[in-house]
C-alpha cells in the first residue's frame, strides 16, 4: 500500500514552516485508535509504501513534525481494506 500526503508549507499561525522534520504515520484497526505509528524522518518524502500488512480493514492519519519534535493536527482519517 502507497501513502502519499501533501506536505504544509505553513505553521498554524500561519508563519512559514522552516523547520519541518518529518511525518509521523498514525494508524490501527480501528477508527481514531492509532495503535502503531511510522517515523519518516525525511521532509523530502511525501509518499511512504507499507509493506506485508495482513488482511483487514486500517486506518490512517499522518502528521508533521518539526525539529523539536512538535506534532501538527493529524490529518483527515483513511480508511484501507487489505485482501
Amino acid at each position: 500500500m502507497t501513502l502519499s500526503w501533501q506536505p504544509p508549507t505553513e505553521n498554524t499561525d500561519g508563519t512559514a514552516l522552516t523547520n519541518l522534520a518529518g511525518y509521523n504515520i498514525h494508524y490501527g484497526t480501528q477508527p481514531q485508535d492509532y495503535t502503531s505509528v511510522i517515523k519518516v524522518a525525511n521532509p523530502g518524502l511525501a509518499t511512504y509504501v507499507i509493506d506485508s500488512l495482513p488482511a483487514g480493514t486500517y486506518y490512517f492519519s499522518v502528521a508533521a513534525y518539526n525539529a523539536s519534535g512538535t506534532e501538527s493536527s493529524f490529518s483527515p482519517e483513511l480508511s484501507v481494506s487489505v485482501n
